[in-house]
């Protein structure tokens, strides 16, 4: 069954991504990893590997082109008989035949079918070990036997992701072919501070009989030749050059014979360790291993983690997004990879990977503590936190955003509302610059720190920006101020009251907190018809009556935080669906600033309509949706819904969204953009979390709250049958909801708990298996 279909590809029913037509508008990716080493395939088959940090651990040399997508780690085919050069991928040798790829969490696999012969190629990362491995499958489909040299290549790059100076990082290189292993050692002598080596060893090595190698790009491609047909293919032998002073690259050479209407296979291994002796070891293994074997192991975890929160409904878009696709997004790519093609990235943001390992939360909540202790580890006894590290080398920014720190107790009090964990509050977690304090402690000086940083008024400051990192020119002078922190702040201060175990004093001291914002909020924020975004530090307001521009995140967060009173947030959200809402999504603000103001900050350099300058920057549009379910307004829910699902998105249009069906984008362009509409910046985006806790808990309305889980949809789908299997505390549940008459989902219907009707909607927290039917 073939699902969404465009001219480019479609969903298989397992909801694995098919493309049918390698010149997709823009290059479509899928990311591979284990949480260290990871790899990056476009649908061309170009892309790169890195070691637990893509920036500052870039194993294979890339560059980001958008318009020829042509550096990667290629396999070149030649036919000994003819000459002729074929590849696997459609780069780099773009020869003509019949190409499809296929997507899926922790896999890429590459088919073309030529006149004489079928290749398919399938790459994965094992699980517990540092490596990628290629294995392609040749199946001759001529009555002449097939006499084939395969070549490997790709450029070495062992270094931080900023080593493009070539004619000087070649002299940095050492490399080595192993006969005994087929294989070749990479070092490199340089690093990050000009006196220190690459602290990993690289190896290639394959499963053939390595006829020829190289090491040097100037002999394998030839001078002035060209990646589409090296020279090296084109002679049918490699220069076997080696050692130090090469312009680093790995190929290795092997020549295999394919009977008429017989089939071959072949590994290819790339892999890194900490000696020599490991890397061999990696070697040895893999160029012995049953590539079967290796792929459905990896295929086995992501399956099984996946699943944890299973649907099936109706609509296969939300099918496919929530039982595969976001969540892999969200920790595949943003947790354990933190790179992409369109941002390489490779830090933890602090803001950044704590909202992402909320989407485990559905999943494994134990990824979500973890990732709680490792950013509490970053903050200093202040309060203070670094906005974003460097894993490899703890290095990080000097300034301060005025948000960051409360993403930790937001954190927090997200995953005591899930799992009831409190014990949490008394683990022990050293602080960034010395001694200790319980995670109770960390989330207290958070808003300690918060409430210190205030104005005259009572309102935070936004110092070098608050989520928005564009409004970087507000408040340099430290007087600037963000409505939005005050909100965000209130919410999380209502939230700790709600689940942190607190003394009489704390408790007295967090209500006296909110208090405060609440009153100063509500005395300069309200404009008469949306709340205000923020001011600069010399008091112009921002997203105000005097700009008459409405920003989308004061008026969500204000909904969400209960800040204000009912009808100030009626009207507030009135005006978001005037104004902000489109069909390809709610709109960061309107109108966009047309000229650079560093008053403001850089997000008004950004071309009016695109990303944060007025464009729909998707990882704030998806808090509509809990806006939307906290008002009970599911036709703004249905409208958000499918305005930013990117399957829905790019079946409609895929030439005017260009970005890939399955997964969110960063930001999609506004009214004012000459692109109006086009999505970009995907797979590096916490959109994907957020979507996926968002479809959950806010869309079809699966809410785990303080005394049971919620069952609240905020969608008119008339589903008649539908079936959600999830884990929540010490519980299993099987959630069937029967609507033989189709009614709205927001609709009045009774919960049976194991044939037992409950009074109210929620369904009760409990231990073991049970059943759950929702009756319309």
């Amino acid at each position: 069954m073939k699902y969404f279909k465009t001219k480019y590809g479609y969903f298989d029913e397992n909801g694995d991504y098919v493309v049918t037509d390698p010149k997709t508008p823009m290059p479509w990716i899928n990311i591979l990893t284990n949480g260290r080493y990871g790899s990056v395939y476009s649908q061309s088959g170009s892309g790169y590997s890195f070691y637990i940090d893509a920036s500052q651990s870039l194993l294979t040399r890339w560059v980001q082109d958008l318009v020829k997508d042509d550096y990667g780690k290629y396999i070149y085919i030649r036919d000994d008989e003819t000459g002729e050069i074929y590849s696997p991928t459609f780069q780099p040798v773009q020869h003509k035949g019949k190409y499809t790829i296929t997507f899926s969490p922790g896999l890429v696999k590459f088919n073309a079918k030529f006149s004489k012969f079928d290749v398919e190629m399938n790459v994965t990362i094992p699980m517990d070990d540092d490596g990628e491995l290629i294995n392609l499958s040749f199946k001759n489909k001529s009555k002449d036997n097939l006499h084939l040299s395969i070549f490997s290549y790709f450029e070495l790059n062992m270094s931080t992701n900023a080593d493009f100076h070539r004619e000087f990082h070649k002299l940095f290189f050492e490399t080595k072919f192993v006969k005994t292993h087929s294989a070749i050692l990479s070092k490199k002598y340089l690093w990050l501070n000009w006196n220190d080596s690459y602290p990993y060893v690289l190896v290639h090595s394959t499963s053939g009989k390595v006829v020829s190698f190289d090491t040097d790009k100037r002999s394998f491609i030839g001078m002035y030749g060209d990646v589409r047909k090296p020279q090296a293919v084109k002679n049918g032998i490699c220069g076997m050059n080696q050692d130090r002073h090469v312009d680093g690259i790995n190929a290795l050479h092997v020549k295999i014979d394919v009977d008429s209407q017989d089939t071959r296979t072949l590994n290819f291994f790339i892999g890194v360790g900490q000696s020599e002796e490991e890397v061999l070891y990696l070697a040895k293994k893999y160029n012995k291993v049953n590539f079967d074997d290796v792929k459905d192991k990896v295929e086995a975890h992501w399956k099984n983690f996946l699943c944890k929160f299973k649907i099936s409904v109706p609509d296969k878009d939300i099918e496919f997004l929530i039982n595969k696709w976001l969540p892999y997004q969200a920790i595949g790519g943003r947790l354990m990879a933190r790179t992409a093609y369109y941002q390489m990235g490779g830090a933890y943001g602090f803001r950044d990977q704590l909202q992402d390992s909320l989407a485990a939360l559905w999943l494994d909540p134990k990824i979500t503590k973890n990732q709680i202790k490792l950013h509490a580890a970053h903050q200093r006894n202040d309060g203070t936190v670094q906005h974003w590290w460097l894993p490899l080398t703890n290095s990080h920014p000097s300034e301060r955003w005025s948000d960051d720190l409360l993403w930790l107790p937001f954190a927090l009090t997200e995953y005591i509302s899930h799992t009831a964990d409190v014990e949490i509050l008394e683990e022990e977690v050293p602080f960034l610059d010395g001694s200790s304090g319980t995670l109770k402690d960390h989330a207290l000086r958070s808003i300690k720190s918060v409430m210190s940083s205030r104005s005259e008024r009572g309102i935070p400051f936004i110092f070098n920006g608050d989520w928005n990192d564009g409004l970087n020119g507000l408040g340099k002078d430290g007087k600037g101020e963000s409505f939005w922190v005050s909100e965000f702040l209130y919410y999380i201060l209502s939230k700790v009251q709600e689940t942190f175990t607190l003394s009489k004093d704390e408790k007295a001291f967090i209500e006296k907190l909110a208090k405060e914002i609440k009153d100063s909020f509500n005395s300069y924020a309200w404009n008469g018809d949306w709340f205000d975004r923020a001011t600069s530090d010399d008091g112009i307001v921002l997203g105000g009556k005097n700009d008459n521009r409405i920003f989308l995140n004061a008026q969500n967060w204000a909904v969400i935080s209960g800040i204000s009173d009912d009808e100030k947030l009626k009207k507030a959200m009135e005006n978001v669906k005037k104004r902000l809402v489109t069909d390809y999504g709610p709109l960061l603000f309107t109108p966009p600033l047309t000229e650079p103001d560093p008053k403001i900050g850089y997000l008004s350099r950004y071309s009016p309509g695109s990303r944060e300058n007025g464009g729909v920057y998707t990882h704030a549009a998806v808090w509509t949706l809990w806006s939307a379910w906290k008002r009970e307004d599911a036709d703004l829910s249905d409208k958000v819904y499918e305005s930013l699902s990117p399957i829905k998105r790019y079946v409609k249009v895929p030439e005017t969204y260009m970005a890939e069906p399955y997964v969110t984008p960063g930001n999609s362009d506004g009214p004012l953009s000459p692109k109006s509409g086009q999505g970009g910046w995907t797979w590096y985006s916490g959109s994907g979390g957020w979507l996926y806790r968002s479809i959950i808990e806010y869309y079809i309305g699966i809410k785990p709250v303080k005394d049971g889980i919620l069952f609240r949809p905020s969608t008119n789908k008339t589903w008649k049958n539908a079936k959600f299997t999830f884990t929540v505390r010490d519980g299993e549940y099987t959630l069937e909801i029967e609507n033989p008459t189709m009614k709205s989902l927001t609709s009045k219907s009774a919960i049976f708990v194991d044939d037992k009707k409950t009074d109210e909607e929620l369904i009760p927290y409990l231990k073991g298996s049970h059943k759950v039917k929702v009756k319309y």
